[in-house]
């Protein structure tokens, strides 16, 4: 064996080990999607009939040979595919046109849109997990950032809201790709996943806050002018929203009705302290339900311990978090919208797999249970 063949097979090794450790997750998200799908389709087929809710609500939406595709659609999921099918309508210039127009290139070459929904989910959720490996293995080693992949994968939420056919797997992969790509110093390119971000969820605009402080503190102000990509991108839907409706800001709009309140409860509560004092902060918070309270602290630990990982990622992780607190007029959905935050996974670190793996097992059957409540029982986000 002549000395340059060891290097080529170890390298050969080493790539296989690579391709392994970023597939683990993927395989492991869609071997739970799998057995939750036939679990869910049996016990919601009574007498042999599949049957969700949702399919009396909209009859004939979803084509009766596609009907499997209720298993992954439910609540928002349905106004995406609409605004790919009829275009854009009241009250759903809520939601922005990433996913959409996705969903009408794929429905096109697929034959069926809400398959292309579907399909377009499940890609960039796998995606999406390569893409957290890499970002993880930024700040810590590969195999403390594969645990903390498997953790973030099977939380309920994050698992749930990427199976669903919801905007969310877009989002993540977006917002991911900008800072790796910036990371790895493709300001352009990073850019433009921050423009894609920026149309999926208005929010995703703030994945630029980072990259801003960190050119202004490097001094690398040429940097600054690819910013504008992400603006531009967020403006240009903020100008169709105009020469559709007359309303430049008609997203927030037809927020109310979705909503039904307008300002966001953390406004609310805010308001009616300083009216009412302690009488109102009482007033305000008696049909809410406290398990909400925790859960939403248990992030804001998180979001705290993300300066520790980062302190330009804490700038948008504070920013985004604090804004959906203080503007999200239905307090349950902030546990969907706080677990694609995606600093706050970076701030877990896990070394052992044992203790991934009792903890994936207990979350296991969670997932299943917030699949089927979110599908046949009540809004969970």
């Amino acid at each position: 064996m002549s000395p340059k063949s060891k290097p080529a097979a170890t390298r050969t090794s080493l790539n296989w080990k690579r391709v392994k450790l970023l597939l683990t997750p993927v395989i492991l998200v869609m071997t739970i999607r799998v057995l939750g799908a036939v679990w869910l389709f049996k016990i919601l087929s009574p007498g042999g009939i599949f049957h969700t809710p949702w399919m009396d609500s909209n009859p004939g939406m979803i084509p009766a040979n596609w009907s499997w595709l209720w298993l992954f659609n439910a609540w928002d999921s349905l106004q995406f595919t609409r605004i790919a099918l009829f275009g854009y309508v009241h009250p759903n210039y809520v939601y922005l046109p990433a996913y959409p127009i996705m969903i009408l290139f794929t429905g096109r070459l697929t034959g069926d849109y809400w398959f292309g929904a579907f399909l377009i989910a499940q890609v960039f959720t796998a995606a999406s997990l390569v893409m957290f490996q890499l970002v993880a293995e930024q700040y810590m080693g590969s195999k403390e950032a594969l645990c903390a992949s498997l953790l973030m994968a099977t939380f309920p939420f994050v698992s749930v809201f990427t199976t669903l056919s919801y905007s969310e797997p877009v989002f993540f992969f977006s917002t991911l790709s900008a800072w790796f790509l910036y990371k790895r110093g493709r300001v352009l390119s990073s850019s433009l996943m921050a423009g894609l971000a920026s149309v999926t969820r208005i929010y995703g605009i703030l994945i630029v806050l980072p990259m801003l402080v960190d050119l202004i503190k490097s001094k690398r102000y040429h940097g600054l002018s690819y910013l504008t990509i992400p603006v531009a991108s967020l403006g240009s839907w903020f100008l169709y929203c105009y020469l559709s409706t007359g309303d430049w800001f008609v997203s927030w709009t037809d927020e109310k009705y979705w909503q039904k309140g307008g300002v966001g409860d953390g406004i609310k509560i805010l308001q009616a302290v300083s009216q009412h004092g302690i009488q109102g902060l009482i007033n305000c918070c008696a049909g809410l339900d406290p398990t909400i309270f925790w859960s939403i602290s248990l992030f804001i630990i998180l979001v705290a311990l993300t300066w520790r990982v980062d302190r330009r990622l804490w700038i948008y992780t504070v920013a985004v978090s604090g804004l959906l607190v203080f503007t999200t007029t239905y307090y349950i959905s902030l546990l969907r919208y706080l677990a694609f935050i995606f600093p706050v996974w970076l701030s877990i670190r896990v070394k052992s797999p044992w203790i991934v793996a009792v903890s994936v097992a207990i979350l296991l059957p969670m997932i299943f249970i917030v699949w089927l409540f979110t599908i046949a029982i009540t809004f969970v986000g």
